[in-house]
């Protein structure tokens, strides 16, 4: 067998195992991994946008730290519930049986 380097000799991936197996659907691997990429996206903007919506209404209202922190709190609570739903639910394929 000759190698990429044009050398004789076995091949240095030669245990490697593909990612996914014969006969899996690859996308559908692809979807659960990008699922969870999406979560941690959608956790950090709701967080962020809930407290700059406080930040906002502190400005408009005068009342400093008050409405940042509610919002604050209102934005961790509800994207740790999202989160753990997300991750602890069930999948998709689960759903469709």
């Amino acid at each position: 067998m000759q190698t990429a380097a044009g050398r004789k000799g076995p091949s240095l991936h030669a245990g490697r195992r593909p990612a996914t197996l014969p006969g899996d659907d690859r996308h559908q691997a692809e979807r659960k991994y990008l699922r969870f990429a999406a979560v941690g996206i959608q956790y950090t903007l709701t967080i962020l946008l809930l407290t700059l919506a406080g930040i906002w209404v502190d400005g408009r209202a005068g009342t400093k730290p008050l409405f940042t922190l509610v919002f604050l709190g209102l934005g961790f609570v509800g994207a740790t519930w999202s989160l753990v739903h997300e991750v602890l639910g069930p999948d998709d394929s689960e759903e469709k049986k």
